[in-house]
């Protein structure tokens, strides 16, 4: 069974989930820039994912790594990708804009519920400290 946009809307409470919906007239990267400038300038670091280069869990781990510039010994594989999303502490606020992750979920549904299922948690972790911490799936 994949992970449509209705599945991720079901299963993702904690994570801030967002149809692509912009303003008459405006792009896609538009609307992508506009929101990566706001939560910017709030003092948030945003972690931007491309989700037409995401379609396996080596493509998201290797992605995911660069994008939020994990240490140079993280491991490429679930438990290491899990303990560095929880080791964001040099960063005072921080979020993940992963645009078009249904890619992922429909080639991989399996890689894409381990990788949701990790997002969601790192949220909970987050959440329960100084520093925090959202995660926006744009379909």
């Amino acid at each position: 069974m994949g992970y449509g946009a209705a599945d991720m809307n079901k299963h993702m409470r904690s994570l801030q989930i967002s149809a692509f919906n912009p303003e008459r007239g405006v792009s896609r990267q538009q609307y992508l820039n506009k929101m990566i400038d706001e939560l910017s300038q709030q003092g948030i670091q945003v972690f931007y994912l491309d989700g037409k280069e995401i379609s396996t869990k080596e493509a998201f781990l290797s992605k995911a790594a660069q994008a939020m510039k994990f240490p140079a010994y993280f491991g490429y594989n679930w438990d290491a990708f899990d303990e560095c999303i929880t080791d964001l502490e040099w960063c005072p606020a921080h979020a993940l804009v992963y645009d078009q992750p249904d890619i992922f979920a429909k080639a991989d549904p399996i890689g894409w519920k381990i990788a949701r299922d990790i997002l969601e948690a790192a949220v909970e972790y987050w959440q329960q400290t100084d520093t925090p911490m959202d995660v926006f799936l744009l379909n």
